[in-house]
């Protein structure tokens, strides 16, 4: 599948799902999940809702990844042409 394929709401999930997985950090998914929601069943979301989740709990996912060793594009935070710049 192309991302074309997908949503603007879908992608900014499942971005951030891949992250969280990759890191071992889906459990935050699922505490935010329950705590906007009342259930931990990220399947039974709406897009929207997932989108909303995923922008709620994008901060945390992101400081426990980045504690186990994620790096971030700099071009996710504005970084110019994909080159990151070391002061």
């Amino acid at each position: 599948m192309k991302n074309n394929d997908f949503t603007t709401e879908q992608l900014e999930f499942l971005d951030l799902w891949k992250i969280a997985a990759d890191y071992d950090c889906l459990y935050l998914l699922d505490f935010y999940c329950y705590d906007m929601f009342d259930h931990n069943q990220t399947s039974d979301l709406t897009d929207e809702e997932r989108a909303d989740l995923a922008r709620t709990a994008r901060p945390d996912i992101f400081a426990e990844a980045i504690q186990k060793g994620y790096v971030p594009s700099s071009d996710m935070f504005g970084g110019a042409d994909g080159q990151i710049r070391l002061c």
